[in-house]
């Protein structure tokens, strides 16, 4: 929501005609208008460049893998579930690999479980988030930093590398006030992120050798989650001007795949600078992708809402 009343706000500053028909679409949708153009937003991103197509291929995160495998881009194999003991889940494991299980149309880092070796792993995750949905994968795990692509006019326009949510000591506070502090900067960020402190965070500080009332050393980096989502409060750093070129070879490859100028690419790995066919994976697409993070990510932020809107109607 927060997203969308940015680029509304944007709208307004450049003269742009705004109906708001949120209450008759019960979702936050608006018709903006402009020199006899008309485009219809939800949530912040355009309905016209989403399409069925690149729905159903971002949606799915197995289908998203056929699309990879047809252009030759490189990503971690993985196999669909429904419950854990089907015959697939054992001969797909191999010694000494990870693996990652999901929801298959999640998001957000919704039901994510690294770190699995075995059936009984599969188990232990189906049995915690088995709400979730009917089907799941599970996934190679690959090592590397977490880069978000921001696809808009089929260009890259913002490119970022996220980390999983963690806080800074400085000797004084505890660990619960510290994470409060994030909290409250989240919050002016984007008020629909929100760090959590769950079980698994929990047990990730006492990894650590730490508790909520223990005080971090200064300058100490406490770790709180193991999935890189904003939603969950992960730090993005942009990195749009560093990126290898090679990446853009394989957006274009998507925008024409898909029928789509607009989405968002997660990919992992360990060097971004690099040819990403000797070190990178294509994890997954988000077709409705938010931007927001890039309005406050760090060494550099994106004027997101006002792109959009030249795109949409041009500089005119």
């Amino acid at each position: 929501m927060y997203q969308h009343l940015q680029l509304i706000q944007r709208a307004k500053e450049l003269g742009i005609s705004v109906n708001d028909v949120s209450q008759i679409m019960d979702q936050p949708f608006t018709v903006l208008t402009f020199n006899g153009l008309s485009e219809l937003v939800r949530d912040g991103v355009p309905t016209s460049w989403i399409n069925v197509r690149s729905q159903f291929y971002c949606d799915n995160k197995q289908l998203t893998k056929l699309a990879y495998e047809e252009l030759g881009i490189p990503y971690p194999k993985s196999v669909m579930f429904k419950v854990p003991d089907e015959p697939t889940l054992e001969r797909f494991f191999k010694k000494g690999q990870k693996y990652v299980c999901k929801p298959l149309d999640g998001t957000n880092g919704v039901g994510v479980m690294m770190g699995i070796q075995n059936l009984k792993g599969v188990q232990s995750y189906f049995e915690g988030n088995r709400q979730l949905g009917t089907l799941f994968i599970m996934e190679e795990q690959v090592s590397g930093q977490d880069l978000r692509i921001q696809v808009l006019g089929g260009e890259i326009v913002a490119a970022c590398i996220r980390v999983p949510a963690f806080v800074i000591g400085n000797g004084k506070d505890n660990l619960e006030t510290l994470i409060e502090n994030r909290r409250r900067l989240m919050k002016t960020q984007n008020p629909n992120n929100f760090l959590e402190i769950d079980e698994s965070t929990l047990s990730l500080i006492k990894q650590q050798g730490l508790g909520l009332i223990d005080k971090p050393k200064k300058n100490k980096k406490i770790q709180l989650k193991h999935v890189s989502n904003m939603a969950q409060g992960a730090i993005a750093t942009d990195v749009t001007d560093d990126i290898h070129p090679i990446y853009e070879d394989w957006v274009s490859k998507l925008v024409d795949y898909l029928k789509a100028p607009y989405f968002g690419v997660d990919i992992i790995t360990p060097d971004f600078t690099k040819d990403p066919y000797e070190n990178a994976w294509v994890l997954e697409i988000n077709a409705r992708a938010d931007w927001l993070h890039h309005t406050f990510s760090e060494r550099k932020t994106h004027d997101m809402a006002g792109m959009i809107l030249k795109t949409i109607f041009g500089n005119g």
